[in-house]
C-alpha cells in the first residue's frame, strides 16, 4: 500500500483516523488519561498498512523488534557485547535480503557453481534495519533511554507514515512523543496541507515526469535516442525523483504531524545547491546524517584519514540504495567530486558566482541521476554516449513532442524546485493578522485543488509507484 492509492486516501485513511478518535475518546475517559489506546490502534493499522502488500514479510518486520527489544536491554545492562549482536543481527538480515541474490549471481557469472536463492526484497527493509541500528546506538552511547516497553519500540519501528520509505526517524526525535505528545487545530491544518502538497507534487508532477523518462529512456526509446532525447529524458528523471521522494517525505511528515509526531525535515530545495557538498546537505538529510554520525565520524571523520572515510562512506551509501554495481559506482561518482571539492572548491567558493556555481552542480547532479538510472551498463553506455553528443541525431520527434506537449509541466516543475514554499509562508505571515479569514478561504480552496486533481489524475493511473520503496 503507498500513500498515493485510492484505497489508501479514501478507505484505509478514514477508518484510521475514525479508530484512532475512538481510541483517544477511550484515552481521555480515565482517571489519567494516556496514550495507551492510541499507540495501540497506530500499532495495529501499522502492521496491517504493512501486511497489505507484504503478509509474509511483516513477520520478518516483527522478529527484527522482538531481536532489537532484547538487544536494547542487554545494552543498557552490558553494555559493547550487546550492540555487536545487534549490529550483525541488523546488517546480516539487510544483506541476506537484499545482496544474497546479487552476489551469488555474480559468483555464478564467474564460473563458480552456486544456487542463486530467489528473494523478494521486503519493502522496506533498508529503512526500519537503519531505524533499529541508530537506536541501538544511540542507547549505548548513552544519548536516549532504552525503550523498555516492547509495544512503545514496535510503535517507533513500524509507524506506518515513515515505515516503508522513510525518512529515517531516529528514536530520540520521536521518543517524548510516543508516550506524550500534544495534537492541536493547528497541527491538524498544517499536517493535512503538508500532506496534500506530496500528494501533488507525487501525482501531479512526479507521475507525469515518470512518463516521460520511461518513453525516452527504455525500449525502443533508448535504442533512437538523440542528444536531445538523452537530456529531456534525464532530466524528467531528474524532477521525477525529487518530486516522488520529497512528496512521500512530505506526506509521511503530514500524517505525523496529525498524530503529534514531528519528525524532521528530510530534503531543502537541493536544486538550489551552490555544489555536490551543499547537494547532499540538502537531499535525502536523515540518510545523510545516518552515515555522518554512525559511519563517517566513528571512521575518524574529518580528523584522519578523510579521503578514506569519504570514499568508505559514499560506496556504501550508494550500494544502500541497491544491490547492483550501477548503485556502487554512483557512491564513488559522488565520493571523488565531494573529495575534490573539499580541497579545492569550497576553498574559494565565495569567489565564484553563484550562477556558475548552479550550472557545476545541477549538470554533475543530472549526470549522476544517469548513473543512478541505468542498471544495465551497455544502455548506460549508450545513454552517455547520446548525453556527451555521440547520437546519430540531434533531436528527434518524441523529444520535441515532449517538451511541446508538457510545456506547463516543466514550467511548474521549475518554479516548485524554488523554495516557493518560504516565500508563500512569509507573504501570508503578513496578510494573516489582518486578514485571517482570507487566509483560511485560500488555503482550504488549493487544499481542495490539490485533492481534486491528484484524485482525477490517479482514477485510471497505470504508474503509480514509489520509486524509493524498492530500495
Amino acid at each position: 500500500m503507498v500513500f498515493s492509492d485510492l484505497f489508501f486516501l479514501f478507505v484505509f485513511l478514514p477508518v484510521f483516523a475514525l479508530c484512532y478518535l475512538l481510541a483517544a475518546w477511550i484515552d481521555r475517559r480515565g482517571d489519567m488519561p494516556s496514550f495507551r489506546h492510541r499507540n495501540s490502534m497506530l500499532v495495529l493499522f501499522s502492521l496491517i498498512f504493512y501486511a497489505w502488500g507484504e503478509p509474509v514479510y511483516v513477520l520478518l518486520m516483527l522478529a527484527s523488534v522482538v531481536v532489537n527489544y532484547f538487544v536494547g536491554r542487554g545494552i543498557a545492562k552490558q553494555g559493547k557485547p550487546f550492540l555487536v549482536i545487534g549490529l550483525i543481527f541488523n546488517l546480516g538480515v539487510l544483506a541476506t535480503f537484499k545482496y544474497l541474490s546479487f552476489f551469488c549471481a555474480e559468483l555464478l557469472s564467474l564460473g563458480v557453481p552456486v544456487n542463486v536463492p530467489r528473494i523478494v526484497l521486503p519493502i522496506g527493509i533498508s529503512f526500519y534495519t537503519f531505524q533499529s541500528i541508530s537506536y541501538l546506538i544511540d542507547v549505548y552511547r548513552g544519548t536516549t533511554p532504552v525503550q523498555r516497553s516492547f509495544k512503545n519500540l514496535l510503535l517507533y519501528i513500524s509507524m506506518f507514515p515513515q515505515l516503508i520509505a522513510g525518512p529515517i526517524v531516529r528514536y530520540g526525535t520521536v521518543a517524548s512523543e510516543i508516550t506524550d505528545r500534544h495534537v492541536d487545530s493547528n497541527d491538524l491544518a498544517e499536517g493535512m496541507m503538508r500532506f496534500l502538497r506530496g500528494l501533488g507534487k507525487k501525482v501531479i508532477l512526479a507521475n507525469q515526469f515518470s512518463e516521460i523518462s520511461t518513453q525516452l529512456l527504455t525500449g525502443s526509446g533508448l535504442e533512437n535516442l538523440s542528444t536531445m532525447g538523452s537530456w529531456v529524458g534525464i532530466v524528467a528523471f531528474t524532477f521525477q525523483i525529487y518530486f516522488d521522494f520529497s512528496g512521500y517525505s512530505d506526506m509521511a511528515i503530514g500524517i505525523g504531524r496529525c498524530l503529534g509526531f514531528h519528525f524532521n525535515e528530510n530534503f531543502d530545495h537541493p536544486y538550489c545547491c551552490v555544489s555536490i557538498t551543499d547537494f547532499w546537505r540538502r537531499w535525502h538529510i536523515s540518510l545523510g546524517s545516518f552515515f555522518r554520525d554512525y559511519l563517517y565520524i566513528p571512521l575518524g571523520g574529518n580528523r584522519r584519514h578523510q579521503a578514506l572515510n569519504i570514499m568508505v562512506v559514499w560506496m556504501l551509501t550508494g550500494f544502500w540504495h541497491g544491490a547492483s554495481w550501477n548503485f556502487l559506482l554512483w557512491g564513488v561518482f559522488y565520493g571523488v567530486i565531494i573529495m575534490l571539492e573539499k580541497y579545492t572548491l569550497l576553498k574559494v567558493i565565495h569567489r565564484v558566482p553563484k550562477v556558475l556555481l548552479h550550472i557545476y552542480s545541477l549538470v554533475l547532479v543530472v549526470i549522476g541521476w544517469g548513473i543512478f538510472y541505468f542498471v544495465d551498463f551497455g544502455a548506460m553506455l549508450h545513454f552517455f554516449k547520446a548525453f556527451f553528443g555521440g547520437a546519430a541525431s540531434f533531436s528527434d520527434f518524441a523529444a520535441v513532442n515532449v517538451l511541446s506537449t508538457y510545456g506547463w509541466l516543466w514550467v511548474i516543475a521549475l518554479v516548485f524546485c524554488l523554495p516557493v514554499r518560504n516565500w508563500l509562508d512569509r507573504w501570508v505571515a503578513r496578510w494573516k493578522h489582518p486578514r485571517p479569514t482570507l487566509v483560511l478561504v485560500m488555503r482550504s480552496v488549493l487544499a481542495f485543488l490539490l485533492l481534486t486533481v491528484s484524485v482525477a489524475l490517479l482514477v485510471g493511473a497505470t504508474n503509480n509507484a514509489f520509486l524509493y520503496t524498492r530500495f
